[in-house]
């Protein structure tokens, strides 16, 4: 049994049109005004009476040769509707933005529309936020451009100097002219000058660093580069018997920069090495796995450790030293955190006293 269509009257279609909440116009085949609904009125805040029975010309001579006449004047003659984006519509107090939709309705023509003049301001309000952004970006690049080259160049001027204080600490030193007295100044003044240079050339380490951070990577065999740092440092490994378990079954191999990946096993197997503890043979174990789909290094030892509970990260920090009994400068650590940071990546360090240090990279 088919269903009988429904009889609209046109009270009901007129409940329908001046309920509607957005603005809608009716135009003959003339492009005269016929009617309009209350959203009409309501939102862009005119008479309805000042455009009945009025030409859309009249109304806005302004559309006259325009497309967006044409197009109007082609619905009517097609019968295909059309959609425009943002329209402008322009009163005394305000400028609306539409999206319009013309039809063709009986011999004339029907407009609805939808306000997105608050959307049009979002919108450009984001834009220009990020072209601000953009401006403010570029700033702080040239600025760090700048920073990083007037480093360079310090540490470049200082370095001569500072070579050529020790040559002339070991000229006077050769002289046998430094008293008993004055002995323990100058090995003082020794000490802050070598103290001074060693600074000088991990602050040149820091900047070459940064300047290649966006070097190419290449297929890394985990394995390969351990032993070839295991090889850099056999003598201490021998000397101090140090035990190293490596396990890469899980992730033998990476994508990575080399010279920024060997860089990192370096500074902690040398760490390791450096920090160990004096009442048990040192053990370091390097080992990969898969964590949430991505690669970790995982390495431990069971050395010295440290006091992690305030804040775990200071250890990250450009010349930050946990212990000062061996020498170091505080370097190592932040040139790895610095590497894996620009990578995209994460570094955690759990550690306690006494006990050892574990470092979890994750790529």
């Amino acid at each position: 049994m088919s269903a009988k269509p429904m009889n609209v009257d046109n009270e009901l279609r007129g409940v329908f049109f001046d309920m509607a909440h957005s603005p809608f116009v009716i135009l003959d085949k003339n492009l005269i005004f016929v009617d309009m609904n209350k959203a009409a009125t309501t939102t862009l805040n005119i008479n309805k009476c000042d455009f009945i029975g009025k030409s859309l010309l009249d109304a806005f001579p302004h559309l006259k040769g325009t497309e967006r006449l044409k197009t109007y004047q082609k619905v009517i003659e097609t019968g295909e509707s059309i959609s425009l984006d943002e329209v402008s519509f322009y009163t005394e107090t305000k400028t609306f933005k539409f999206i319009i939709r013309a039809f063709k309705i009986g011999d004339g023509l029907g407009i609805t529309t939808l306000d997105v003049s608050s959307l049009m301001s979002s919108i450009e309000q984001l834009k220009a936020t990020q072209n601000s952004l953009e401006a403010v970006n570029e700033n702080l690049k040239s600025k760090n451009q700048e920073l990083e080259e007037f480093s360079y160049v310090a540490a470049h001027d200082l370095r001569a100097p500072l070579t050529n204080m020790q040559s002339l600490f070991a000229m006077l030193e050769s002289s046998n002219t430094i008293t008993e007295e004055a002995k323990p100044i100058f090995d003082k003044l020794k000490y802050v000058g070598k103290l001074m240079c060693d600074k000088l050339k991990a602050l040149n380490s820091v900047i070459a660093l940064k300047s290649n951070l966006g070097a190419k990577k290449e297929k890394i065999n985990f394995k390969e580069i351990v032993e070839k740092i295991k090889a850099i440092h056999s003598e201490k490994i021998i000397e101090s018997r140090t035990i190293i378990k490596e396990d890469f079954t899980a992730y033998p191999t990476i994508d990575y920069n080399p010279v920024q990946f060997e860089s990192i096993l370096h500074n902690l197997i040398s760490n390791a090495i450096k920090y160990k503890h004096a009442r048990r043979k040192p053990l370091i174990s390097i080992s990969t796995k898969i964590e949430e789909n991505k690669p970790v290094l995982i390495i431990k030892d069971n050395g010295l450790g440290f006091d992690t509970s305030n804040d775990p990260n200071k250890i990250f920090r450009l010349f930050k030293r946990m212990h000062t009994h061996v020498e170091g400068l505080g370097v190592g650590l932040y040139i790895i955190y610095t590497i894996v940071k620009n990578n995209g990546g994460d570094i955690i360090v759990e550690s306690e006293i006494n006990k050892g240090t574990q470092f979890k990279i994750y790529f």
